[in-house]
């Protein structure tokens, strides 16, 4: 009989968290991507953002101007947004950059991205 009486008291609550879930306006994540450490922009790599950024502002063919301050004001505008679908679409062109940059990361420090073009005349690679 203890079973039956803590099962319906669990579904309504149950029912009570889910119906919250599908309604709450995820403030405290947005403002958790917003936070900014003191430290981080020495760790970024600028060259790999930069290149990654207007990537992809020509992959996802957005409508703003070809700069990496325009892209990231644009991305900052959808994750401040009220609208669910600007900020879906923020975590969608987010995942993307990181995914890209992580990349860009992995080749530079495994020296895949420091090629070196050979010079035709001496047959040595240029520095």
């Amino acid at each position: 009989m203890d079973f039956a009486t803590r099962r319906w008291f669990y579904l309504p609550l149950g029912c009570m968290l889910l119906i919250h879930l599908t309604h709450a306006d995820f403030e405290f994540q947005k403002g958790v991507l917003a936070s900014n450490n003191p430290g981080i922009m020495e760790d970024i790599d600028p060259q790999c953002w930069n290149t990654c950024s207007l990537t992809l502002i020509e992959l996802k063919e957005l409508k703003i101007e070809h700069n990496v301050d325009a892209f990231w004001n644009f991305m900052l505008f959808l994750q401040k947004s009220q609208w669910p679908r600007h900020y879906n679409v923020f975590l969608s062109i987010a995942q993307d950059f990181w995914d890209m940059y992580v990349d860009c990361l992995l080749s530079r420090s495994h020296g895949m991205g420091r090629r070196q073009l050979m010079s035709p005349r001496t047959g040595f690679y240029k520095p």
